[in-house]
């Protein structure tokens, strides 16, 4: 019987802006709309994203107004009331922000006039309008981030001096991102290396003290589209510059340009950063050397397919094809970028291998996925849970690096900058030289069948 995966690829405008929310310390939703959003959002999220825990106002105690029939026909704004009031009073955080389901938008609560109310009652709440039917995940993500930069003046105190060296990363998704802890981490080492100060925003140690610091930034790096409207917003309102970024930088080659890119925008000490890489290198050369006998040994130069967002798909794509000379055969990008930057992410994946140009598709769906998979005619599944019955009826390798991710634990693995990449090479190793190995072993056993032998 194979294996039921539940999960969607992209969830909702309102998920997206609630799985951000929690990546804050300190800042708590509020769902105003009916019971099953948050629940969901727990199970098809969450869960579905490396099997991460509920954290401290997630999960089945997510605060909700659980909307019903009545709310629905005279209006939920008084519940909406009643559920802040109580919220402020059980949970204690830094900020709360409302956000704002499928069935109470199309009611027409005015959220905004709670949130006023609760701002001159001392409670430090903001809110944004994020029905599911807006978009996907990723737009719920900008939507929200959007809103919390235009909000946050009301609820704390925010730092406009520049701040030499201080940085602001935007553009990795909280959950969507399945290794998202671990790649902001890696990126934060990475430019503390040359002595800059790095605000994640999200996750460990990241609350509402460095979100009242982002205007006081020296510079914003976006590593995705879905970041670059805040990025805009920053720059028009605070002036503060900004580099957009395609993709996630792996492996050496993309992670020493992206430091000689923002070290050339910041006028670093170019002895500081030349030294800097040149430890790197060092330090990857060697692991790299380790691998070279099994890449031989069991062919990993493997045609493959990759399915996942944007940033991430393009990200592994480059380093695996520059630096570990796998071909790409198929791209599926999965988030639902904006036809013009659709046009620049096709030309990347173009320019990878001009005398292998892979075929760059835009869409989502399983069903349809796993038919141009099976045209493919490729060795290797680069993808997520999802792709585990194709990979299966193709008899490939499937290596995950994308959402959703639903029978392992991530904490801060990343795939990102320098050390990430050796962790990229690990696991792919690892499921090309089991899959290989498990070949030999079904040949052997097929080999010694009473069957065969009564042939030969």
């Amino acid at each position: 019987m194979e294996e039921s995966i539940e999960a969607s690829r992209n969830s909702c405008a309102l998920h997206g802006a609630i799985q951000t929310i929690q990546g804050i310390e300190g800042f708590i939703p509020i769902i105003h709309s009916t019971a099953g959003c948050g629940i969901q959002q727990y199970l098809g999220g969450i869960k579905s994203s490396g099997c991460s825990g509920s954290g401290y106002s997630g999960g089945f105690a997510i605060p909700s107004s659980n909307v019903a029939e009545k709310q629905v026909i005279f209006g939920g704004t008084s519940r909406l009331r009643e559920q802040i009031k109580n919220t402020v009073k059980v949970i204690k955080g830094d900020a709360y922000v409302v956000v704002t389901g499928c069935t109470t938008e199309l009611v027409g609560d005015d959220i905004f006039a709670m949130t006023k109310e609760s701002l001159e009652q001392g409670y430090p709440v903001i809110a944004a309008n994020t029905p599911g039917f807006k978009g996907q995940v990723h737009f719920g993500y900008e939507l929200i981030l959007k809103s919390i930069l235009k909000q946050l003046g009301s609820i704390t105190t925010l730092s406009t001096e520049k701040n030499k060296g201080l940085i602001n990363i935007f553009g990795i998704i909280p959950q969507q991102d399945i290794y998202w802890r671990g790649n902001l981490e890696e990126i934060k080492r990475i430019l503390e290396s040359l002595g800059l100060k790095v605000n994640t925003l999200f996750g460990n140690d990241q609350g509402i003290k460095e979100w009242g610091q982002i205007p006081s930034a020296e510079l914003n790096l976006v590593f995705s589209t879905w970041g670059l409207t805040s990025a805009q917003y920053l720059e028009e309102t605070y002036g503060t510059p900004f580099i957009s970024l395609n993709n996630i930088p792996v492996g050496f080659k993309d992670t020493a340009d992206f430091v000689e890119i923002v070290s050339a925008k910041l006028n670093l000490n170019q002895d500081t950063v030349n030294e800097y890489i040149k430890k790197e290198e060092k330090y990857t050369n060697y692991y790299i050397d380790n691998i070279l006998d099994i890449y031989f040994d069991y062919n990993f130069q493997k045609e493959f397919a990759i399915i996942g967002d944007s940033s991430t798909a393009l990200g592994i794509s480059r380093f695996l094809v520059k630096s570990f000379g796998l071909i790409p055969k198929t791209i599926i990008i999965t988030d639902n970028v904006a036809e013009d930057y659709r046009q620049k992410i096709e030309v990347e994946f173009l320019s990878l291998l001009p005398s292998e140009e892979p075929t760059v598709y835009f869409i989502d769906d399983l069903g349809q996925i796993e038919d141009i998979l099976k045209i493919s005619n490729i060795d290797l599944i680069i993808g997520s849970s999802l792709e585990k019955r194709i990979s299966k009826n193709l008899n490939i390798p499937l290596q995950i690096i994308s959402f959703p991710l639903t029978d392992k634990v991530i904490l801060n693995k990343t795939y990102v900058g320098f050390k990430g990449s050796l962790t990229l090479l690990e696991d792919l190793s690892t499921e090309i030289l089991s899959f290989e190995k498990n070949k030999i072993i079904k040949v052997e056993n097929m080999m010694q069948s009473p069957f065969i032998n009564a042939i030969l």
